[in-house]
């Protein structure tokens, strides 16, 4: 009985590389291509890319086409999925994330899987609302220093820039400007923004408004701005 041909000398078995040897090689492959197809190949790469947390330290899905996308619903299925199993595999040691979200994903991203959060890169459409993203972003993010927005609309109130200020005491750069925002922000605070966050892009106006709310806003922006701030000097 003849023996099995023998496998060519090219050939090699890489499931069998050591473990520092994939980590490197995994480090230069794309997060999604680990998370569509290279973390499952067999056992081994599987293992790292699930139990390997330096490698989603700073975790980047972003692609070409969120620049065209419009809405939640034009976004490519499962990228929820995707975006929450990168968050997973980091294991709590995720600095800083770049690639589409929505309100839900960006909670999902501030809660305690990621206390060490530093920078967040939103390449997509997104709409979020001031509560929400006040008391389930904001408040538990105390080490970020940038945020993006690249398009959507976002609450920029008064309220949610204090929010910064008082919340991210790091924040370095926030940058708004690809965003519209149908509140306005009280020149007290504007002006207090632009004293602490060295590089600051506020959204835009939403300019579906009319001139005359987009007045009307601004002047009680500014009279709450200057209640605010003498109710804390008396205290």
């Amino acid at each position: 009985m003849s023996s099995p041909p023998s496998p060519p000398e090219s050939w090699r078995d890489y499931s069998a590389l050591p473990r520092n040897v994939l980590l490197d090689i995994f480090s230069r492959v794309p997060h999604a291509d680990i998370l569509r197809g290279a973390g499952l190949v067999c056992a081994p790469w599987r293992r790292l890319a699930v139990a390997e947390p330096a490698l989603w330290r700073h975790i980047d899905l972003s692609a070409a086409e969120d620049k065209t996308l419009l809405g939640r619903d034009a976004a490519p299925a499962h990228w929820q999925a995707m975006s929450r199993a990168a968050v997973d595999h980091s294991a709590g040691q995720c600095e800083s994330f770049r690639g589409r979200a929505d309100s839900d994903f960006l909670a999902y991203l501030a809660d305690s899987w990621s206390p060490d959060l530093r920078s967040i890169h939103v390449t997509s459409w997104i709409y979020v609302t001031e509560r929400g993203f006040v008391d389930g972003v904001i408040k538990k993010l105390p080490l970020l220093e940038r945020l993006v927005m690249w398009r959507g609309f976002f609450p920029g109130s008064s309220e949610v820039m204090r929010a910064f200020l008082d919340h991210c005491p790091r924040l370095d750069l926030l940058d708004l400007g690809g965003c519209y925002n149908s509140y306005a922000v009280g020149y007290r605070t504007r002006e207090r923004c632009q004293r602490t966050i060295r590089n600051l892009r506020l959204p835009k106006t939403d300019p579906s408004g009319c001139s005359c709310c987009v007045e009307y806003s601004q002047d009680y922006a500014d009279k709450h701005d200057y209640e605010l701030c003498r109710a804390l000097s008396d205290e």
